[in-house]
């Protein structure tokens, strides 16, 4: 706060609802900046409601989910939309593997089972020298192989853009042909919406583990993953969503966690210096 004073006036606005509900900023008509926490919003911002509030020049989100926002609505409308990138990388992709291993060790069946090992339904078996799929190479994706790789796992990756020589670049059925656990880091648009196909999930080994972090139900077909873990097409899935129930509420070796994976106190920390960041930048004539 202190930081933003140098730069501009504070207004802090409790809100739960809609864009269009903020009514005392229909009559503030000074130049001013959003910035929103999503959870306010539900993560689904009406964002045409935006031209009707006078004097608004950008809208800045403290999430790196950006699509909530509708950012090429705002353009249209003039308004420059921003997301906080990357605070959260480390921790997301600590997280990640964190899942993988639990239900790898088979973690929700001996759950299930009073938390005793059953030799005939918990086989547990390690990452080392299995394959790691990583569906995008961006930040987050990034970081999840360099760990998958730390603890000695072979890693394949593919990606639109990003190049890695560290790691082996494959075409994406390949990956999903191949790989022993496979993790998706991409960025939820219209196009990646459409990459990952029922035909891609009926190509995977039988003893493929899935990786599903932040939201990455609208990038793949969630049910579908849930329906081959239930028939034992597949070894085990980890999820981690609003709509995660607790280990008992699924069939098979699913591994389900409240959206947290970005929550450490260094994300906390380094989400608020890139959001005020962002403002300051926008405000001197400098957007970043």
């Amino acid at each position: 706060l202190r930081k933003l004073g140098k730069v501009g006036q504070i207004k802090i606005v409790k809100h739960k609802g809609h864009l269009k509900d903020l009514k005392q900023l229909k009559s503030d008509l000074e130049d001013k900046i959003l910035a929103l926490d999503p959870d306010s919003f539900d993560w689904d911002l009406d964002a045409l409601s935006a031209k009707d509030l006078p004097g608004v020049k950008a809208i800045m989100t403290s999430s790196t989910s950006f699509d909530w926002l509708k950012p090429q609505v705002l353009k249209k409308a003039g308004i420059v939309a921003c997301n906080v990138p990357g605070f959260s990388l480390d921790a997301a992709a600590e997280y990640a593997v964190a899942m993988a291993i639990e239900v790898s060790r088979r973690l929700p069946m001996v759950i299930k089972n009073g938390w005793k090992a059953n030799p005939e339904t918990t086989k547990p078996v390690l990452l080392k020298d299995k394959i790691a799929g990583i569906v995008g190479l961006g930040r987050i994706g990034k970081r999840m192989a360099e760990i998958c790789q730390g603890i000695g796992m072979k890693v394949i990756y593919w990606s639109r853009k990003s190049k890695d020589n560290r790691f082996k670049k494959v075409k994406l059925d390949e990956l999903f042909k191949t790989a022993d656990v496979i993790m998706p880091a991409l960025v939820e648009n219209a196009e990646t919406k459409k990459i990952i196909t029922k035909k891609l999930f009926d190509s995977m080994k039988n003893s493929v583990i899935l990786v599903g972090i932040n939201r990455v139900k609208a990038i793949w077909d969630e049910d579908y993953i849930l329906e081959k873990v239930k028939k034992g097409e597949i070894a085990g899935y980890a999820m981690e969503g609003d709509n995660a129930k607790k280990p008992s509420a699924y069939e098979g070796n699913v591994w389900a966690v409240p959206p947290i994976a970005w929550y450490t106190q260094e994300s906390l920390d380094n989400l608020m210096k890139i959001w005020v960041d962002n403002m300051i930048a926008f405000a001197k004539g400098k957007p970043q």
